[in-house]
């Protein structure tokens, strides 16, 4: 899709597939097609672009950080966000708990998993049977969870 306002340099959102992977633009051939650059620096055609209205981007990349795009925050595993939910909790939880909360602090996002807390109740388990200090043990409650 050719958007007008889409120039040499400018930063935009291509689609590739589903995903959406933030862009330069640093060239543009006839019929739509762009050639862009993302933030590792590896260069491809794309056809389908959104503009990013108002924003410019540097084209080079020399700069080792590639600070012209903003990366999104990166949130925690299920387990790592179980085990933040757990430092701060003054009491054992079970997993239904521990996903709630993880979810309503933002350490993580739910995916398409249709049964995050048998996932992770899978996990805790798994980790204790096989790591000699897991990070999660049970609780003296049945079904509970706490820190080691």
């Amino acid at each position: 899709m050719a958007i007008e306002n889409i120039k040499i340099g400018t930063k935009a959102i291509a689609r590739v597939g589903r995903n959406a992977i933030e862009v330069v633009v640093i060239a543009q051939a006839d019929g739509g097609v762009y050639r862009v650059r993302n933030k590792a620096c590896k260069e491809f055609t794309a056809r389908r672009l959104e503009a990013m209205p108002d924003e410019k981007a540097k084209a080079s990349c020399e700069d080792s950080e590639n600070s012209w795009i903003e990366t999104p925050a990166k949130h925690l595993s299920l387990m790592n966000a179980a085990v933040e939910v757990l430092r701060r909790s003054e009491q054992p939880l079970n997993t239904r708990e521990i996903v709630a909360q993880a979810i309503a602090l933002g350490l993580w996002m739910p995916t398409g998993a249709k049964t995050p807390e048998q996932t992770l109740y899978g996990a805790i388990f798994r980790a204790m049977a096989t790591k000699e200090q897991p990070r999660i043990v049970k609780a003296e409650q049945k079904g509970k969870f706490r820190l080691a």
